[in-house]
């Protein structure tokens, strides 16, 4: 995306200084060689423009593609997830309706927090970047081999390997939200250890001789 940009740039600019050529040699009846230094003084004014503009959008948001790439890749996320949720509701074992409940729920869990909070993105990076594509695929690996009307020993040892892989996942799901959540609880200790200690120096307000006079 950032090479498109670049590219519609530098075409912006060739073309904005081809045009000048004609406009000045026959609009302002100017020799060709200072047409062809008009055309190329647009194309330095243009190209000082380009790189001020994009300089001073990344010093006023320097995550900016961070952000959005972070964006796009919960945006993936939520359609996998939906996957995931569909199968709930295709599948007959309840304990396997579970295991698919439970992924559905951390995952989501997951994809919201980065959605709220970008920057927790890299705490949780291997549920987007494999964890969450593996589950979706073993999942209809799984319902694909649980469709055959006939079930060999392959198939059914198959089964039994998706089951186990996907409680596999389930647990690296559930890993990746509670090493998230525990930085929340480490800051939330602190400040109550802060508060308590602020609470504990306050001197008890013992009343003068003065104030028992009056």
């Amino acid at each position: 995306m950032k090479v498109v940009r670049i590219i519609k740039k530098i075409l912006a600019i060739w073309a904005t200084g081809a045009v000048a050529v004609p406009v000045s040699y026959f609009g302002f009846s100017t020799t060709m060689i200072q047409s062809l230094g008009i055309s190329i003084g647009v194309m330095v004014v243009m190209s000082l423009f380009f790189i001020m503009s994009s300089a001073r959008r990344h010093y006023q948001n320097p995550y900016r593609e961070e952000i959005a790439y972070v964006r796009h890749q919960v945006k993936e996320a939520k359609k996998q997830l939906r996957t995931i949720g569909s199968y709930r509701f295709k599948i007959r074992s309840v304990h396997m309706w579970t295991e698919l409940s439970k992924l559905y729920k951390v995952g989501k869990s997951i994809i919201e927090m980065v959605e709220k909070e970008p920057a927790r993105y890299k705490d949780v990076q291997p549920f987007f970047t494999n964890y969450l594509q593996s589950t979706v695929t073993v999942i209809e690996r799984y319902m694909f081999l649980l469709s055959k009307p006939t079930k060999s020993i392959e198939v059914k040892e198959s089964l039994h390997e998706a089951e186990d892989m996907l409680r596999g996942l389930s647990g690296k799901y559930e890993h990746l939200l509670t090493n998230a959540l525990s930085q929340d609880k480490l800051t939330l200790d602190v400040e109550l250890k802060v508060l308590k200690q602020a609470f504990e120096e306050e001197q008890p307000y013992i009343p003068t001789a003065t104030n028992r006079t009056k």
